[in-house]
Formats: structure tokens, sequence, C-alpha cells
């Protein structure tokens, strides 16, 4: 899209009018092209107030299906939705907020062979899974390839949070830089360390949030590690510069 029409400066006129946005603002937030591998209660949460923003291109990637525990946390799903595909639903339910935007969806687990043909076209991924082996396959392409990674992870009540971009500068760190001795021989989920239904929702929203903050030209920083404490509402902000040791970003 070049030009707001009618429709759409009515619709997003509560974001236009904000100095930081404006029309050109809001342009690049309709032409802008997220991909979210993962629709749990990051994904859902993510994936829903970025469409409420405008964006117009999304690539939901999931292979799962939508069981009776998931309802407490994944935001758009309802009872008459379980067993049904995550990222089909998803795409369903996010074409009735913004029928304008361009959706695909992919039922299948992202891998080794299939992640360059999954997420090149898209400049901006959104790491919203619950396990380590994807998380670093994630952020391995996304260095290699010169994309925008924004990260969450979740336990209880806590949330960590970060957008890395370790191409682009010499000091930026990579998800590895932080965590070096992960392997993705290690699993921890919902399933064994708990959610509450809010921290999950934050926690998309904080990924929403610095989605929009870079398509905007807004203030990002690449070496912040953001950590929020949903139970006593503590927020802390710590500084993580490149490991040089690091096999990934390092090479």
């Amino acid at each position: 899209m070049k030009k707001i029409d009618d429709f759409n400066l009515e619709k997003y006129s509560r974001q236009i009018i904000i100095n930081e946005v404006g029309e050109n603002g809001q342009l690049k937030i309709i032409n802008s092209k997220i991909a979210i591998v993962g629709c749990g209660g990051l994904g859902t949460s993510a994936a829903q107030y970025l469409s409420m923003s405008g964006v117009g291109h999304f690539y939901l990637i999931d292979d799962d299906t939508i069981d009776l525990s998931n309802l407490n946390r994944q935001t758009l799903f309802t009872e008459k939705d379980i067993g049904k595909s995550k990222s089909k639903t998803l795409s369903e339910k996010l074409k009735k907020v913004n029928s304008s935007a361009k959706i695909s969806f992919q039922n299948k687990k992202l891998t080794s062979k299939t992640i360059s043909s999954y997420l090149d076209s898209y400049e901006v991924i959104l790491d919203c899974t619950d396990n380590f082996e994807s998380r670093i396959l994630i952020n391995e392409y996304c260095h290699n390839y010169k994309k925008i990674l924004i990260s969450s992870a979740l336990q209880s009540f806590d949330i960590q949070a970060f957008i890395f971009a370790s191409w682009k500068e010499d000091n930026n760190p990579c998800y590895k830089c932080l965590f070096p001795n992960i392997s993705g021989d290690l699993y921890n989920s919902c399933n064994e360390m708990g959610i509450l239904s809010s921290t999950a929702g934050i926690g998309g929203l904080i990924q929403a949030n610095l989605a929009l903050n870079y398509i905007l030209g807004l203030k990002v920083d690449f070496k912040e590690l953001l950590l929020f404490d949903c139970m006593n509402f503590n927020l802390k902000k710590i500084r993580i510069n490149k490991d040089k040791k690091c096999k990934t970003c390092n090479k």
C-alpha cells in the first residue's frame, strides 16, 4: 500500500494521531512482514495486537493442535476450536480482526531443512516457541540471513524478552551469547514450569511492542535483556554484549 485509504485512516486513527506514528508510520506498519514461530501463549497475544495495529503480512508457523489446557492463555482460541490446527485457526481469527491482511500459515514443524523457505520473505521474526531446539535454530538462521529476531520466554510470573540484530553491529549479541550452555537437548515448556495466563499475554505484548518500535524506527536496544516480574511488577534491564567466543555470531 502506497497511500492510506479512508477506511484505514478511520480504523487506525488513534495511532495515526500519535506524533511518533502519523500516516507515514502507519504505512510502515501496514507494509511490514512478520513471521511468528509458535502460536501458543506468546504467539497468539503478539499476533492479535500486531494485527490490530495494522500489520499487513503474517506468516504463522506451528505444527500443534489446540487442546483444553491451552485456553487459559492462548488468546482468540475457544472451546469450539479444540482439536484444530493452531496456525490455521489463528490465521482465520486474525482475518476477522484485519480482513485486508495477507496471512499465510504452516501447520508443520520448523526444521533446518525448511526454515529458509518459510522465513525468507520476512524481515522480522518473532520466536514464540517453548523449546531450546527451536530457539537455537531460529537464532542461527536470523544471524546468518540478517533478520530481526524478537524472542521471549515465560515461567510462572516471569518474562524474558530481547530484540536481536547480532549481524548489525560488532558488539550486538545473539541468543547463544545470552545462554551459551543451552543445547537443543534441554526442554522446558509450560507443561513443566507452569504459566499464569496474564503473564503469557504480557510477554506477547512486549514482543509486539518491540516489533512496532522497530518498524516505526523508534528506540530499540539490541544489547538489552528485559526481565519483567509480573508478581512484584519489577522491570529490570540488563546490558548484554556479544560473547567473543560465541560459535553462532562470531564465525
